[in-house]
């Protein structure tokens, strides 16, 4: 799925003057390695004297995680990086550039998203949380309202909740069970699906390698929807788990440019699901005697218009609840 932003009136190019026979003559490194340098007003325009810090992190990235990634996405990731004044060190848990395919992929940490919110000058205070078993004394979905007992320790991870208080005093709190999460989490990562078909050692999302950190993310950007929008909090719903296709930073301003972004990893299959796929589901699912139509209702799936993606999200359901009956 790609987006077209427009943000400012100039088109954006190639942010380096790199034609495609020097492509072929210079390693990718050192692509990108250019194009940095030839940005580097623009970087300091935001970053003053960190911009150098912040060339030679995208470079150790690069030449780390990256490899085999187009410059130009890496660029435009970093550029979003920049302007929101967040650090991309894995290790700090702010913002990452991750590879998917050959292309960059922006995504915010959690630790990045509770910054943005406290900048926003509204939240006066938010956090996210794993809550574990024996945690939870009673939740009711109709008010939100849920009971904590936080003196109790260890045992599994059963839910996240967040809560977040505005400056003018409101106050919310959002709990998630982990089995809803793993559904979210099949719903817009198609790569994390397809890694429960892979090795331990062979999974690629980052669902898969951070699951806790983003499920975080996940009530935290729910509970979010509920405070003012800055213009970075816009952003960040926009940006975030995208490759930047187009993005430049004003150098005179420091303000920053987007056009175009792509959800590379959320290529979701709108096709409406024709009649016999949806009789076979209901079939499969009456012959354990299981409540489909119920859990596409739980899951805000209109099954009469369901799509193939909503059938993929409810056949993986009923083949969880099948093996648990076997």
């Amino acid at each position: 799925m790609t987006k077209e932003i427009k943000t400012a009136k100039n088109k954006i190019g190639t942010s380096a003057n790199i034609t495609q026979a020097q492509e072929g003559q210079f390693s990718p490194t050192t692509i990108l390695q250019n194009m940095l340098k030839e940005n580097g007003k623009k970087l300091k325009a935001v970053l003053g004297d960190n911009a150098g810090a912040f060339m030679v992190s995208v470079i150790n990235l690069y030449n780390t995680d990256l490899i085999g990634v187009e410059p130009q996405t890496v660029l435009n990731s970093a550029f979003i990086a920049a302007a929101l004044k967040l650090p991309i060190e894995k290790n700090l848990g702010f913002a990452y550039i991750y590879k998917y395919g050959n292309q960059a992929q922006f995504i915010l940490g959690y630790k990045g998203m509770i910054q943005l919110a406290l900048r926003s000058g509204g939240v006066r205070k938010i956090n996210a949380i794993p809550i574990r078993e024996g945690q939870i004394i009673s939740f009711n979905p109709l008010t939100e309202e849920v009971n904590f007992n936080m003196t109790v320790t260890g045992g599994e991870v059963v839910g996240y909740a967040a809560y977040m208080e505005l400056i003018n005093g409101f106050n919310k709190t959002i709990y998630m069970s982990k089995d809803e999460i793993e559904n979210h989490a099949d719903k817009f990562s198609q790569t994390y699906k397809k890694d429960k078909d892979r090795k331990e050692w062979d999974k690629k999302s980052v669902w898969s390698k951070n699951f806790d950190e983003m499920a975080i993310k996940t009530v935290l950007k729910k509970i979010l929807k509920f405070a003012p929008l800055s213009t970075e909090m816009q952003l960040m719903e926009t940006i975030d788990q995208s490759s930047i296709k187009k993005a430049d930073i004003d150098e005179a301003t420091g303000s920053l440019i987007v056009e175009s972004v792509e959800y590379v990893d959320n290529q979701q299959n709108m096709t409406k699901a024709t009649k016999e796929e949806k009789e076979e589901l209901l079939s499969n699912a009456h012959t354990i005697s299981y409540d489909i139509l119920k859990v596409a209702k739980e899951q805000g799936i209109d099954f009469n218009n369901a799509t193939k993606d909503d059938l993929d999200t409810l056949q993986s359901v009923l083949d969880e609840e099948t093996n648990k009956r076997m």
